[in-house]
């Protein structure tokens, strides 16, 4: 894979830094956008971009609380709002059709940029590993405390394989966010192919949620992986990529069908 750029993107909040990889890419024929979850990094699909090929832009924002990105020492600065704020600000500076990937937190990122966005610059969606309402089934962190939450955020970035994680206070206030969020209703408003992506044995967030977000969405495909957990990019990047260029070349098939 040819070595990642870094870009700058100005929100009114401050910079997002997103990772590029770009290489002989055609801008015209758009770009894949990969959202990590609640306490990874644009570092979580290393594995997948570089099975990408060379045919799109791919970007790999680091939300706020992450790597340069801005990060406010509250951890009210943090909640799925602010993440898609984040989030609208990269898409407006992707080359477009935008195919949107989220994973884990990343899907309720991707979920609450789409109840509040136009979806005009998007060709495709693909969820992972995540949930539009955890309940009490999704339950990533238990410490109401900084230094709670520090120690199993440790531990669970050990046990995803996760290389870089966010801050504390950014896990703090995310969770906070997540942990009351309900995005079920956004589902059916969706017009977009997607692509749901779930591990049969996922822990973290259980089968039952990507079969949710599926049903929910019109026309949305879930492929479940049996005996795979949370991390799919780990597990099985080579998969995972497979996945999102098969997504890719559908919708491109279908784009070019229709100026004919």
């Amino acid at each position: 894979m040819v070595p990642p750029t870094t870009d700058v993107i100005d929100t009114p909040a401050g910079a997002i830094e997103c990772l590029r990889v770009a290489g002989g890419a055609d801008p015209a024929r758009g770009s894949f956008i990969l959202l990590h979850g609640i306490q990874g990094t644009a570092a979580s699909w290393s594995a997948v971009a570089a099975r990408l090929g060379g045919e799109r832009v791919i970007l790999m924002p680091n939300l706020r609380g992450r790597g340069r990105s801005l990060s406010p020492p509250s951890p009210e600065a943090y909640t799925l709002a602010h993440f898609a704020a984040d989030l609208h600000a990269v898409i407006e500076a992707a080359p477009a059709p935008v195919t949107l990937v989220g994973w884990s937190m990343g899907v309720l990122v991707a979920l609450s940029y789409l109840s509040r966005h136009d979806p005009a610059r998007l060709d495709g969606l693909v969820l992972a590993s995540g949930t539009a309402c955890a309940g009490t089934e999704a339950v990533w962190f238990h410490s109401d405390s900084h230094e709670g939450l520090a120690e199993e955020a440790r531990l669970r970035a050990e046990r995803l394989a996760l290389s870089a994680y966010a801050t504390p206070v950014a896990v703090a206030g995310a969770w906070q966010s997540v942990r009351n969020a309900d995005l079920s209703a956004a589902l059916a408003g969706i017009v977009l192919p997607t692509l749901v992506l779930h591990g049969a044995e996922d822990d973290q967030c259980p089968l039952a949620h990507g079969r949710r977000i599926a049903e929910g969405i019109p026309g949305a495909r879930l492929d479940v992986w049996p005996g795979a957990g949370h991390n799919l990019m780990a597990q099985d990047p080579e998969r995972f990529a497979q996945a999102l260029l098969r997504l890719y070349a559908a919708a491109r098939g279908d784009m070019l069908a229709a100026t004919q």
